[in-house]
């Protein structure tokens, strides 16, 4: 598999392989593949609702978009937050599929401060990574292209939308950095959160951060949420769910 995406590659150029390869994959979702590789994306049916509205935070190419937009229909929202311009081009035409007008682009990094940050797609082994797209300075790696992105403080940018149902959160290794400064956004909507957490300090903060804001810690099990504890953290790694309670 690996050498297939590395023949691709070099034939289509980094917009044209991400952008069939993208394609390729909602097609399998939507049909029902691969469930048993991404049980979260499948259990998004059963969190969102028509109505909803949702923040895809590290949208991509429009993964959970595609279907947070699908599952709440004409009546829900989705904010899409994603700072590099050549994701949030293949978002557009990927989401475009749902023919549901529901969905917002709002193209920044979140973090502390209003600035200017440097995002790279690294490569591991020959292979072109792009969902693992970051900011350069959280970890040492080999990046194919950089991007400079505007970055926005989240509860700034989040103060004019009324509702807020749930969130989805996937900034590769920054997430404390996301939620430590939208604090006031999550005690105002008390969404439901969807997490991933990459690294033991920054999974251990958020944790803690959110815990201490009245969330419930759970993971996914057998298609339903199961409460942990901090002690179980550290030994899972798929995404995680904070419930407000």
């Amino acid at each position: 598999m690996k050498l297939i995406r590395k023949i691709l590659y070099k034939i289509l150029g980094m917009k044209l392989f991400i952008s069939l390869v993208s394609r390729i994959y909602l097609f399998l979702v939507n049909a029902g593949f691969l469930k048993s590789k991404y049980p979260e994306l499948f259990h998004l049916e059963k969190i969102v609702k028509p109505g909803f509205t949702s923040v895809d935070i590290g949208a991509n190419v429009g993964y959970y978009s595609f279907f947070m937009s699908k599952y709440s229909g004409k009546q829900g929202r989705v904010y899409a937050v994603e700072p590099i311009p050549l994701f949030a081009g293949i978002w557009k035409k990927n989401v475009r599929r749902t023919r549901i007008d529901n969905l917002t682009m709002l193209p920044y990094a979140l973090g502390g401060e209003n600035k200017t940050v440097q995002m790279g797609i690294p490569e591991r082994d020959g292979v072109l990574h792009h969902g693992m797209t970051k900011i350069t300075s959280t970890a040492d790696e080999k990046y194919l292209k950089f991007f400079d992105v505007e970055m926005k403080i989240p509860d700034e940018l989040f103060s004019q939308i009324e509702k807020i149902d749930f969130i989805k959160c996937d900034v590769e290794g920054y997430e404390f950095f996301v939620f430590s400064n939208m604090l006031k956004t999550l005690e105002k909507q008390r969404p439901l959160i969807q997490t991933e957490l990459s690294g033991k300090e920054n999974r251990e903060k958020v944790f803690d951060l959110l815990v201490s804001k009245g969330f419930k810690p759970a993971i996914l099990k057998n298609g339903a949420f199961c409460s942990i504890n901090k002690e179980d953290i550290f030994n899972y790694e798929n995404d995680f769910y904070f419930l407000p309670e």
